[in-house]
């Protein structure tokens, strides 16, 4: 297997785990405040992560160049066409499906025991530490879910990545890359790599949902 290959599949895997806990760590606490708290205008606030969750990547993936361009509000730091900003277009796709599920889960079972926890007087902050703590599980299989979503993904990584060899040009950007160059087997060689991927994350969730 060529080098290209190692180097795409290391690229695609280090950028989107990084991509998926980070959005995870975001969505936690958004997730389980959206679901057991009530504030006004809250059902136009998930209605509005609904509707990001549907976002096309390569809207994301403008979205993120303008984030981080030199007219953007991180120019400064020069992420364009770096890791960094595929994992940050990564996170604009994935962020609102990750908390959109944390709080459909949340909701769910809440109101089982919402009315024993208020018998305890219990803080926002207990809630919070408890759902944590005893739903670990299902957090795991959303961050599947997430990072199912990040690895596949194409035009917003490539708009703000730039696909630049040894740096930037993960699985999905070497796949179109090769195909174009008319490198059929090479493009086949990465194709399945990343349908194995996306298999063992699809039977991961189905156990998860079983157990």
């Amino acid at each position: 297997m060529e080098e290209a290959v190692f180097k795409a599949i290391f690229i695609s895997l280090h950028v989107s785990i990084f991509a998926t806990i980070v959005s995870l760590l975001f969505s936690l606490p958004i997730g389980v405040i959206l679901a057991v708290k009530n504030f006004p205008l809250k059902n136009l606030v998930f209605a509005i992560i609904n509707a990001f969750t549907a976002i096309p990547p390569v809207c994301a993936g403008l979205v993120c160049y303008l984030i981080v361009s030199r007219t953007g509000p991180l120019g400064w730091m020069e992420l364009l066409y770096t890791p960094i900003a595929m994992m940050i277009a990564q996170f604009i796709i994935i962020t609102p499906i990750m908390i959109s599920l944390i709080t459909r889960n949340i909701q769910e079972e809440y109101h089982f025991f919402k009315e024993e926890l208020r018998s305890y007087d219990a803080k926002l902050f207990d809630i919070i530490k408890l759902l944590l703590m005893n739903k670990y599980k299902v957090y795991f299989t959303i961050s599947i879910i997430g990072f199912g979503r990040a690895i596949s993904e194409y035009g917003a990584a490539a708009m703000v990545g730039g696909s630049i060899d040894h740096i930037t040009r993960n699985m999905t950007s070497t796949i179109a890359l090769e195909t174009a160059k008319g490198n059929i087997y090479l493009a086949l060689q990465l194709g399945m790599i990343l349908i194995v991927i996306s298999f063992v994350i699809t039977f991961l969730f189905q156990i998860k949902n079983k157990n």
